[in-house]
């Protein structure tokens, strides 16, 4: 037993008991001849043999020509096939579904469920084209099926980056509000909200890329209206308002860094350049201490320490890290403090600590825990939208 578990057959223990099942449902369901059951035995432990030795293409052929296509046998032929793709064996699992889909014995609807099971296939193949018409169909045929083929559509849409077709089948998934309330999501459907506000984004930047500001504007109000705690979609819209409304960035700025303290450092750039707009540099620096006060990010009190070293000196830029490192001891702030001393120690620690800091992850899933240095609205990981935030820490902002 502990020999077949350590060589990766374990898998197969749990299909065997299915196909067993479906072998007897197949053989006592019909009255058939002594020498026909002897053949279909036969074939059956053939074909068994063959999956234990991993030959699944002589093995799909064997229980395709053993299990007969019924209602009651359709588990253990999806089963074997789940199984096939799984393992990457593509081209078996989509025999079996193919097998299953000419026999007009299954009612309609476990033919839709094949139908869905072949488009799956075809995805992971990278048949995206098949797949696609697959489960338009189903979407439009199938009620039952209806709510994982347009799923499935909108992951292909999503590859393909087709964001208008995207957000076409996303708000199909979405329920209608009504004339007084606003739709509410339960998680599921507020993880289709969410990636549907990222769509918008995406067709802002695309129109952005053109020049088309004002439709950049729509795409960026309907992606706020989808999520309003889009990070990105506040983000975009601040640095878009910044030519001809400032105080309109600003006040965004603000309440994204007051909501949200973990993306302070990614509001700076746009906070200082909407900031320097309106008003002197003065006025600059005071904001931006009242806003790491809030916050207490980092960035900002390197920032805000980077000012007073310009207007009021070395020492009161020092003074100024100290006091923000004893109340929030951070790698950030004690590399900038020690750089600033300029003692031979400093000289030798500085460096290490900025190295340090240029190796740690910067950004971490908080699906999955996928973690980097570079800010990605899709989680390269689980491929989930807008789940990817700054760390926040001692090794963090």
């Amino acid at each position: 037993m502990f020999k077949l578990m350590d060589s990766g057959l374990l898998p197969y223990l749990f299909l065997l008991l299915a196909v067993i099942i479906g072998w007897l449902l197949g053989r006592y369901s019909r009255s058939e001849k002594p020498d026909q059951v002897d053949q279909e035995e036969a074939s059956y432990y053939r074909g068994l043999r063959f999956l234990l030795s991993e030959q699944p293409g002589t093995a799909v052929d064997q229980f395709i020509d053993a299990i007969p296509v019924s209602e009651d046998s359709l588990p253990t032929h999806l089963s074997l096939a789940n199984l096939m793709r799984s393992k990457g064996e593509l081209e078996a699992a989509t025999r079996i579904h193919q097998n299953l889909l000419s026999r007009p014995t299954l009612p309609q609807d476990k033919l839709h469920q094949v139908h869905l099971e072949l488009a799956k296939d075809y995805i992971s193949a990278g048949l995206l084209d098949r797949a696609e018409r697959l489960l338009r169909d189903l979407a439009e045929e199938s009620e039952s099926w209806a709510k994982e083929a347009l799923e499935q559509l909108q992951h292909i849409y999503q590859a393909e980056r087709d964001w208008l077709r995207a957000v076409a089948v996303a708000r199909r998934r979405l329920p209608k509000p009504g004339w007084l309330l606003k739709a509410k999501f339960d998680e599921a459907q507020q993880a289709v909200a969410t990636a549907l506000s990222h769509y918008h984004c995406e067709l802002a930047e695309q129109a952005l890329s053109n020049g088309r500001e004002s439709e950049a504007r729509k795409e960026l109000q309907h992606a706020r209206q989808m999520d309003k705690d889009n990070v990105r979609a506040c983000l975009m819209m601040a640095r878009l308002s910044l030519r001809e409304q400032p105080q309109y960035s600003l006040n965004l700025l603000h309440r994204l860094a007051e909501s949200q303290s973990a993306y302070a450092a990614e509001v700076l750039p746009i906070f200082r350049e909407a900031f320097l707009r309106m008003s002197d540099a003065d006025a600059y620096q005071v904001a931006l201490q009242q806003l790491a006060n809030v916050t207490g990010s980092a960035a900002l009190h390197i920032e805000v320490a980077r000012l007073l070293r310009e207007s009021s000196g070395d020492a009161e830029a020092r003074r100024y890290l100290l006091e923000a490192a004893r109340q929030r001891p951070n790698l950030g702030i004690l590399t900038a403090l020690l750089a600033s001393e300029g003692s031979e120690s400093s000289e030798v620690l500085a460096p290490a600590l900025k190295l340090i800091l240029k190796e740690t992850p910067q950004y971490r899933c908080r699906r999955c825990g996928f973690s980097g240095r570079k800010l990605h609205w899709l989680c390269p990981s689980c491929e989930q939208w807008g789940t990817i935030a700054p760390i926040r820490g001692t090794q963090g902002d």
